[in-house]
């Protein structure tokens, strides 16, 4: 019998009872202790990378300059044991204002932080500067107006056998789960690797560059809560409404799926350097960690190699005795 009612089947189909619409996600709210972390897990390893590419000692006096937001500065001083007490240095500030159309637009604050530091302390004489055996950079490149200048005071804070560790999460190289705005706009606000590498390399210092890559395992609510503190730091460049835009981008695309726990990885990239042992003249040296020394034009030589042969192999191959007196005996003759 055919009918114009058109209400809802019953039962429902399965596929509207699996569809679902919130207009407003209830993200929880965690202690700031919490907030801005990846779990005891990826911090291990990270403190461990340090330890990889600077060789920490119980006696280095050490220098960490990077956003107060998950510092690393405590948990460094804690594990290794340091003696000297750890000088923790804020990389720099910028005052965000929102416009109209609700975009953030970011104005550096100039003669703060880490840089104002280092130049004063670059400017002292020798003998009454604070010279540091490790110094660690961590996601604060952004806030350096002239970085090229920063890394030169603060290879003058550092010992002659010191060391410097950059790390840096690259946007074009970045595999948090982003939205598209944010990575678009965190590429456009960065200074790209590889010129971090070029003026560096361009300074005569000895550089040493890896990427790591980190297992991260994290409940998809607790991410949507760090990306709404805006956490990692990068990500202040946006305002309150891109960021809940983006988290609903999402949870309704990439992590819309059943279950709570997602794994993924975060990329980054390690930056050593050090002072020269020794002044020289030509290419200062550049290479991937754990490389083997290169010269840039070496001498190119005939070199001979020999290669040990099995048992069952010599009885395949002709010794060149027995080929010559099988040609002799055939009456062929090689000049």
């Amino acid at each position: 019998m055919a009918s114009s009612y058109l209400g809802p089947e019953s039962p429902r189909p399965l596929s509207v009872i699996s569809e679902g619409y919130q207009n407003r996600y209830r993200i929880p709210a965690h202690p700031a202790w919490e907030q801005y972390t990846f779990g005891n897990q990826y911090e291990r390893t990270l403190e461990g990378l340090v330890n990889k590419y600077l060789e920490l000692g119980t006696t280095d006096r050490m220098c960490y300059i990077g956003d107060t937001k998950g510092s690393m500065a405590e948990s460094l001083a804690e594990r290794f044991c340091l003696l000297e007490p750890l000088l923790s240095v804020i990389p720099g500030h910028y005052s965000y204002v929102e416009t109209d159309s609700k975009k953030i637009l970011s104005i550096r604050v100039a003669h703060v932080g880490s840089e104002e530091y280092f130049r004063l302390q670059a400017k002292e004489k020798p003998e009454m500067r604070t010279l540091f055996d490790k110094i660690v950079i961590k996601d604060a490149l952004r806030y350096f107006e002239n970085p090229v200048e920063m890394y030169c005071n603060i290879m003058k804070c550092l010992k002659k056998d010191g060391k410097m560790l950059i790390i840096h999460r690259p946007s074009s190289i970045n595999t948090l789960p982003v939205f598209r705005n944010a990575k678009q706009r965190l590429e456009d606000n960065e200074i790209p690797y590889t010129d971090i590498i070029k003026d560096l390399k361009s300074l005569d210092f000895d550089v040493q560059w890896d990427i790591e890559c980190l297992n991260l395992t994290i409940s998809k609510k607790k991410w949507f809560s760090m990306l709404k503190a805006k956490f990692p730091p990068q990500m202040e460049i946006l305002s309150d409404f891109e960021m809940m835009a983006g988290i609903r981008e999402l949870a309704d695309g990439i992590m819309k799926y059943e279950g709570d726990l997602v794994e993924f990885q975060d990329r980054l990239l390690f930056i050593v350097v050090c002072n020269p042992a020794q002044k020289r003249r030509g290419y200062p040296g550049i290479k991937r960690y754990n490389a083997d020394d290169m010269v840039p034009f070496p001498n190119l030589k005939d070199l001979n190699y020999s290669m040990e042969l099995t048992p069952e192999l010599k009885q395949m191959v002709k010794s060149r005795s027995r080929a010559a007196h099988t040609d002799s005996q055939s009456g062929i003759v090689f000049g």
